[in-house]
């Protein structure tokens, strides 16, 4: 399985070269399914959203298609089948989840992934670990469809905090590690963790901490 979690998509070279070399492929010749649905309860600005679609051009991924799983009427594994990767963007990681579980969408990474690179930004990251309850801390994510089970995809057995130095402190996320026993990154907007199949590695322009 391979994984490129990040905070804010495709920020700096870096990152792009790690996503290219987990693909194989040449950017051009790359197919990505970009999935919104975390961002669809989100209001006011959305340019952090734009941007993600920014990057991908710039760093030469020409072919998206946008694909809401919780959309009514949309054969989004159809869709997602022809493509090499699946982009989960960033929103609300509560609503994420539940459109998660409701749509059968966990499952089927569990089981698709083996031949397609996974993308996540922000919730999308969150998403694929073992709990999605450091999405709360430092006046985060509102839990809006109220759940109680916070247990994540768990297509990694690590935790991370995105955004750090910007919308989640360094002092959240200390206090937040004392309350779990899994391994957990910390990483800013520059940062990327790297999942190829067991082997976990960062790749970082910005700053980054592993507890």
């Amino acid at each position: 399985m391979k994984l490129l979690l990040t905070s804010a998509g495709i920020e700096n070279q870096s990152i792009a070269e790690a996503l290219i070399k987990l693909i194989g492929k040449r950017p051009a010749e790359v197919k990505v399914g970009f999935i919104p649905t975390a961002a669809n309860v989100e209001g006011e600005n959305k340019d952090w959203f734009i941007n993600q679609f920014a990057q991908l051009q710039k760093f030469d991924f020409s072919w998206i298609d946008i694909i809401d799983i919780s959309a009514i009427g949309v054969n989004w594994r159809q869709r997602l089948e022809e493509v090499d990767v699946v982009y989960v963007s960033g929103g609300n990681t509560f609503h994420l989840l539940d459109q998660t579980r409701k749509t059968g969408f966990g499952t089927w990474l569990q089981k698709e992934l083996r031949t397609k690179v996974y993308v996540g930004a922000s919730a999308g990251s969150i998403l694929v670990t073992p709990n999605i309850a450091v999405a709360s801390i430092d006046n985060g994510d509102e839990n809006y469809p109220e759940l109680t089970d916070t247990t994540g995809v768990r297509l990694v057995d690590f935790e991370v905090s995105p955004h750090t130095g910007t919308h989640v402190s360094g002092d959240a996320n200390d206090a937040y590690v004392q309350t779990i026993s899994n391994t957990f990154y910390a990483i800013d907007d520059n940062t990327a963790i790297v999942v190829d199949g067991e082997t976990v590695t960062v790749v970082s322009e910005g700053d980054w901490k592993k507890y």
